[in-house]
């Protein structure tokens, strides 16, 4: 395996990525990859979250026989750009511009084929690059979801407040008070917060002691995401975990339902939205003690398997 630093320019901002081989010579088909929401670097970790997915999968990958493209997003790690004035739009362009300059021959190793592969967010963002660029051979989604933004954000709320409220003894109470200090975690605090980010026109907003995307946050709620799926032709592979409390699994095969081409889908018993396992009762609020642990191996053997078939 050999790995080398990479970089794009992509509207204004020079993105900075990891480009791994799984040997120096010779061309290889190549997966760009995706992240979720957040600030995360090219392995989709950030200061307080640690994942460690995209290194996990181009490592994977590469032994299979599969070159891979992993970057930081705008304003994250060496990247340029601001975070909180990127929108969802800007992150999707981010893509085009990696598939344009691999396509043009830009990196050692080439790509016949060139593939996505989206995590979250990263999900939604994988088949409107295929749109545009309809020569991408196949997707694969992790922790995909169809349903709207703000079904989503208001399930995630409820989430979080049936959990908060059975909390008992000293963590119950710490947990509550962090939650009454940035202003609440109830569907009522949060549907005040959407309709707050569809009415402003700012790139970003304040609400209590966070910054807020608000642009991004306006795009991602106007997407319609079973248009966006139904125009999707090419190959695809659908991984969602039965424990994921962020992204409904049943959403794994409506998706496989709405699909044009050839579809792979899985729903991992006990997988969470994080790629852990989580053999306990599931939880949001819980869920980044899971992060001690490393990817889960059946996503990779997955995931590696059906690149290592499609390549």
């Amino acid at each position: 395996m050999f790995e080398t630093e990479v970089t794009v320019e992509s509207a204004g901002a020079r993105l900075a990525g990891t480009l791994c081989l799984p040997e120096r010579g010779g061309q290889f088909p190549l997966v760009v990859m995706i992240h979720g929401t957040g600030p995360l670097d090219r392995d989709e970790n950030f200061a307080r979250q640690r994942l460690n997915v995209f290194n996990s999968i181009a490592h994977r990958l590469a032994t299979v026989g599969v070159a891979s493209i992993r970057y930081d997003k705008r304003g994250c790690g060496k990247s340029g750009g601001d975070i909180y004035r990127t929108g969802h739009s800007d992150l999707v362009k981010d893509v085009i511009a990696w598939v344009d300059a691999i396509a043009a021959g830009n990196y050692e190793g080439g790509a016949t084929p060139i593939f996505l592969l989206g995590h979250s967010e990263g999900s939604i963002i994988a088949p409107q690059v295929f749109a545009a660029r309809p020569s991408i051979a196949g997707i694969a989604l992790l922790s995909p979801f169809v349903q709207s933004m703000e079904a989503i954000l208001l399930r995630q709320a409820a989430t979080v407040q049936k959990e908060v409220a059975a909390g008992t003894g000293l963590s119950g109470a710490i947990q509550k008070t962090l939650i009454k200090m940035v202003g609440g975690a109830t569907v009522k605090s949060q549907q005040q917060i959407i309709n707050r980010m569809r009415s402003s026109t700012d790139d970003v907003v304040r609400v209590r002691l966070k910054k807020v995307p608000a642009r991004a946050v306006r795009e991602l709620l106007a997407l319609d995401p079973p248009a966006i799926f139904s125009k999707v032709t090419c190959p695809a592979l659908l991984v969602g975990g039965a424990k994921d409390m962020q992204c409904d699994p049943a959403d794994v095969a409506a998706i496989a339902a709405s699909l044009r081409g050839p579809v792979e889908s899985h729903v991992v018993p006990d997988l969470t939205h994080l790629l852990r396992i989580d053999p306990g009762e599931p939880s949001l609020i819980r869920s980044g003690a899971l992060l001690k642990n490393p990817i889960a191996n059946v996503v990779l053997d997955l995931v590696g398997d059906w690149f290592r078939r499609q390549a």
